[in-house]
């Protein structure tokens, strides 16, 4: 909490013998004076949880105080447990950066009242973007510092690491995990894709929003084109009881609400690495992480929060160059199969049966087949590619033909 900020509602408050807020333009709390008086729900909400549900977000922005330039009344709302209360809005060189609140329950507030709130909300304004700039000017420098940290220069990498822990951003001997996060249009999948500036706005605002349910100096972020990309010192999720899909599952909520109406299409995935002990090694958890969102942008049955740990046979797949991803690539009786049955139970039989090891019983089972009909599918496929499916060999070639398949979007 800034102090310059503390300074002006506890002013303001003893000016007015009123309990007086200030909050950002999601008004989540950014300062309070001290409450002796009673209060509604939504204030003692404000203040237990630094933010206020959505709907009274919805209220309070549909009055008005968007667009005002001096202080208005929010004229209460008991379906929300909202008192009638004054609103200045707080702005600085043409931007809102807030607003400046009291609660007016029986509305006697005068001139003089609108007059001192208007002064402090203008003070509020100076000091709030000036803090912005400052924010702005860290933000550059935390971006350019991960950036390196991503790079492919080792040397760069280990400098880069001791100065990000001299400059204060993360703790000392930070352990490090990394999270992408990134539209599903961006990675592939078809759908309108959001417009750059626009998703790389929501990323920043998503990546934002995770950041303060983490431990200050415990996280790094960097917005890149078509994915936000989170570092986390892994010590704070001790700290907080958490754990990395709590992580993940936060951003990947928190980017959803963010492209909301600005795409076609409302999948967000987030990839996660594997924890490394130290912050050097976070390129090679960036490489993770972007990886196992991508293999989820190409394979929707590995879900929306994927784990490197959890790739299985696409950790090497993965690896090959995306040019050799092509049909010639596959083994002769699964190309032969795609080329008549791509989209037939064929393919999806022999995937299942292979991804059961040839367990004929959980196959029946996980197709919903009987027994006798799984084994007239499978007759069919050997007298249609060639292939033995009693030989290991063959069966490894074709399991393995099916996922570079998937992976190539050939399915």
């Amino acid at each position: 909490m800034s102090t310059q900020l503390q300074d002006i509602v506890d002013t303001l408050a003893t000016q007015l013998q009123r309990a007086v807020a200030i909050d950002d333009p999601q008004l989540r709390l950014l300062a309070h004076s001290p409450h002796r008086e009673p209060v509604d729900k939504v204030r003692l909400a404000s203040i237990m949880n630094r933010d206020v549900p959505a709907d009274v977000v919805d209220y309070v922005q549909s009055t008005g105080v968007l667009h005002a330039v001096e202080p208005v009344r929010v004229p209460a709302n008991p379906a929300l447990g909202l008192w009638s209360r004054i609103c200045a809005p707080i702005r600085c060189e043409g931007l809102l950066l807030g607003y400046l609140f009291f609660i007016d329950h029986d509305e006697t507030c005068g001139p003089h009242e609108l007059a001192l709130a208007a002064s402090a909300a203008h003070t509020a304004g100076m000091v709030l973007y000036q803090q912005r700039l400052l924010h702005e000017v860290e933000r550059a420098r935390e971006r350019e510092l991960v950036q390196d940290l991503l790079s492919g220069d080792p040397a760069l990498r280990q400098n880069v690491a001791a100065e990000i822990i001299e400059r204060g951003h993360l703790d000392p001997d930070p352990g490090v995990v990394v999270a992408v996060a990134q539209p599903a249009t961006s990675a592939g999948i078809s759908g309108g894709p959001t417009p750059a500036g626009d998703l790389r706005f929501a990323v920043t605002a998503a990546l934002d929003d995770v950041r303060r349910g983490i431990s200050p100096r415990h996280s790094m972020q960097l917005d890149r084109p078509g994915h936000g990309v989170l570092l986390i010192d892994t010590h704070d999720l001790a700290i907080g009881r958490r754990t990395l899909r709590d992580v993940a599952a936060n951003l990947r909520t928190a980017l959803t609400k963010r492209l909301t109406g600005k795409s076609s299409t409302d999948r967000v995935i987030v990839g996660v690495s594997e924890p490394a002990a130290t912050l050097v090694q976070a390129q090679e958890c960036y490489q993770q992480a972007k990886t196992a969102a991508h293999v989820a942008s190409v394979i929707p049955s590995l879900g929306d929060i994927v784990f490197w740990s959890d790739l299985g046979i696409y950790q090497i797949l993965s690896q090959m160059p995306p040019e050799s991803l092509t049909k010639g690539t596959l083994h002769r009786a699964v190309a032969r199969l795609l080329d008549t049955h791509k989209h037939g139970p064929l393919v999806e039989t022999l995937e299942t049966y292979l991804d059961h090891a040839g367990d004929a019983a959980a196959t029946a089972k996980a197709l919903s087949l009987h027994r006798s009909s799984l084994y007239y599918r499978l007759d069919k496929i050997r007298k249609l590619t060639g292939a033995d499916l009693d030989s290991g060999h063959d069966r490894l070639a074709l399991h393995l033909s099916l996922k570079i398949a998937r992976l190539a979007r050939l399915l």
